[in-house]
């Protein structure tokens, strides 16, 4: 019984082992092979809506893609290489590279680097550059996402939408939410737009599908979220939070004394939702709000449901837990104030700027990330003549620019732009090298190492289950030749008792 009971203790072992290597394989599965050679420009980056997530100090690449399941909102896991080592690192840092349904890292090329994306983001970022060239659809863009408030008016616009061609036609729908929402064209004069009125408390999914002169479409899509009474609490009223890092961007939050839209400086990390790329939006959504306006006090006599840490053992991936087990709003972490019981979401917050800072320090090669962008018209409406360069094509093209906004890939003057960025290829062009194959490589390796798990668990049970089969029989086999003996011995004493009563009181004939 001891043999057995050690038999499927070490099944129970192999099986754990097992299974844990096989959630390590799941979460490889949702990430690129490594993408070698690119360092993400962090600036460049949180200026446009990407998010610092944090450094943790890990000494492999499988490590760092792993931090990053675990972390929520994760989708980059950019690791620098140590010198001797197939996978060992010397830095680990994990971003969220998706701002408003938009992938928005900026990567320069640099040796010495590694980054794992989710396949999700990387797949939806591909497809938006292998939308670009001869004979393709055009590039459908409705624009970014919007919070506003009930019954707001808001109006969608799908100006930035290119073709090399010029777009068609625009063509509004709504694919998910409540269909009493009314959908007009604005004006005539206004093709690519759609005002959206009846807005109740919730969230809309619009879909702009462009068709271009050759009949070739594409379709993108936008979410309007009306935000409830708690969400207007979160996303409008409470004070800005500049966070730990100590970077320099602007951004723009909701002033409920004001009433208004003011401009802060953002260090790069740990934001709160008071916070917002630009003053349109930050106005979109607070302005006109009915939530009752609290009167401003300090954080530490605030109340509500998210200042009290829950202990029930059971933490939400967007909660903070705490080193005792308790769990508090993701949020709270380093805000210069004591949430957890024991203080220990403040004990640790100097990592994430010592994380972002050498991320800063980083060398950037050279300055012509721009020069890979996709053309961008801006949402203006102004008709000007400008040149961008194609990196596949090796040339600068025109394009006609909006008058606002857009990126950098924007230049008067041809000969400007080809003196710029001459020498750029479709090399610069990050995640561009690994397009044909990697992907399928990966994909491939983690379904082998999957099958090979299910394979050796599978062994590893059958031997199990022979060496008890083996035990039990041996020991039925024990019993019976146990029982036989005994037997034998039963009948062997009868006989020798008998022959020795026998012998002295029978005479011979």
């Amino acid at each position: 019984m001891g043999q057995i009971r050690c038999l499927l203790l070490a099944l129970f072992v192999v099986v754990g082992l097992v299974w844990s290597d096989t959630d390590g394989e799941a979460c490889l599965d949702k990430f690129t092979k490594g993408l070698p050679n690119f360092v993400l420009d962090i600036d460049e980056s949180v200026k446009t809506g990407a998010g610092f997530l944090g450094s943790p100090s890990l000494y492999n690449g499988r490590d760092c893609i792993d931090a990053c399941c675990r972390t929520l909102g994760c989708n980059l896991a950019l690791v620098q290489k140590a010198d001797h080592g197939d996978d060992l690192i010397n830095s680990c840092f994990l971003i969220n590279c998706v701002s408003e349904q938009e992938f928005v890292c900026k990567f320069i090329r640099k040796a010495g680097f590694v980054n794992y994306v989710t396949m999700d983001v990387y797949d939806k970022y591909l497809a938006k550059r292998e939308q670009e060239g001869e004979e393709n659809p055009p590039i459908a863009r409705a624009g970014p996402d919007i919070k506003t408030q009930p019954f707001q008016t808001v109006i969608l616009t799908g100006i930035e939408s290119w073709d090399k061609e010029g777009i068609e036609s625009y063509k509004w729908s709504l694919l998910d939410g409540d269909n009493s929402v009314i959908l007009q064209t604005p004006s005539p004069d206004l093709p690519d737009s759609v005002q959206i009125s009846n807005l109740h408390i919730g969230d809309y999914v619009f879909q702009l599908i462009v068709t271009n002169s050759v009949q070739l479409q594409s379709s993108a899509t936008v979410t309007i979220t009306v935000l409830s009474r708690e969400q207007t609490e979160e996303h409008c009223l409470v004070p800005y939070k500049t966070g730990r890092c100590r970077g320099s961007f602007t951004r723009w939050y909701y002033n409920q004394q004001e009433g208004d839209c003011l401009e802060f400086t953002y260090g790069g990390c740990k934001p709160n939702k008071n916070n917002y790329l630009r003053k349109e939006d930050c106005r979109q959504a607070c302005m006109n709000n009915t939530a009752e306006k609290p009167p401003i006090q300090d954080h530490s006599k605030n109340s509500g449901r998210k200042m009290h840490p829950v202990c029930d053992g059971n933490c939400l991936p967007s909660r903070f837990q705490c080193a005792q087990g308790c769990c508090i709003d993701a949020n709270l972490e380093c805000d210069e104030h004591a949430d957890c019981p024991d203080n220990s979401d403040e004990l640790h917050c100097d990592n994430y700027d010592k994380g972002f800072k050498k991320l800063q320090t980083f060398e950037i090669p050279n300055n012509k990330a721009r020069c890979v962008e996709l053309p961008d018209t801006g949402p203006c409406r102004a008709h000007f003549i400008r040149w961008y360069y194609d990196p596949e094509a090796r040339r600068c093209m025109s394009f006609t620019y909006g008058g606002c906004a857009g990126n950098y890939n924007n230049f008067i003057k041809q000969s400007e732009c080809m003196n710029y960025c001459e020498g750029i290829t479709e090399k610069d062009i990050f995640g561009r090298i690994s397009r044909w194959g990697d992907t399928e490589a990966q994909e491939g390796k983690s379904a082998s190492g999957h099958v090979a798990a299910a394979v050796f668990l599978g062994i590893c049970i059958l031997i199990v289950l022979a060496l008890i089969g083996y035990f039990v029989i041996k020991k039925k086999r024990s019993n019976r030749a146990r029982q036989n003996n005994v037997n034998r011995s039963a009948i062997s004493t009868t006989e020798d008792t008998e022959h020795l009563v026998y012998n002295p009181t029978t005479k011979p004939v």
